[in-house]
């Protein structure tokens, strides 16, 4: 069923029985069956337009639903719908924006989720990475560290043992007493 206009609706109809029958005088659907009622068409419908042609009497449709039979072709039927069948259709169409707002409000909220939690990993690995550089460098510059202490104390001691200066503060009393005794 195509859908034109809120209350006009197209359908296509094979040759064969096309399972409408009508009020007489008017086109206003009284009865449903074969291939109407499986597209759908209500009672209270009304036949707006058979095959291109304008329906305003109920042998005008007979006439039209006849060669449209016999053509062997498929032919379109416009309908007029009911009043009741609009606002139901309208009520669909309602429930059915609805839904589809709130399947998108829904995807909104995921999708915000899922960006934040993949900020927060992004930022943890970040982090992660700048403490191991960290540590790396730190056991770097503790390594150079150690290096250079070393060789401080190695410089201090081949100094001492040269005789040229004077004997470190501790050592200096402790001769004195001792030379004395």
């Amino acid at each position: 069923m195509v859908e034109m206009m809120p209350g006009i609706a197209k359908l296509e109809f094979a040759m064969g029985a096309h399972g409408l029958v009508w009020k007489a005088g008017t086109t206003e659907i009284e009865r449903v069956s074969c291939q109407a009622r499986l597209k759908g068409v209500k009672p209270g419908w009304s036949i707006s337009m058979i095959n291109g042609v304008q329906i305003t009497e109920s042998h005008q449709a007979w006439q039209e639903l006849l060669k449209a039979k016999k053509s062997g072709k498929t032919y379109p039927i416009y309908f007029m719908k009911d009043e009741a069948s609009i606002r139901e259709d309208q009520q669909r169409a309602e429930a059915e924006r609805e839904k589809k707002r709130r399947d998108q409000e829904e995807r909104k909220r995921k999708e915000e989720l899922e960006r934040k939690i993949r900020e927060e990993a992004e930022k943890k690995r970040a982090d992660e990475l700048a403490s191991k550089k960290a540590e790396y460098w730190d056991k770097q510059n503790a390594a150079a560290a150690g290096g250079a202490a070393e060789a401080a104390p190695a410089a201090a001691s081949s100094s001492a043992e040269g005789g040229g200066g004077e004997a470190p503060a501790e050592e200096a009393p402790k001769a004195e007493a001792g030379g004395e005794a």
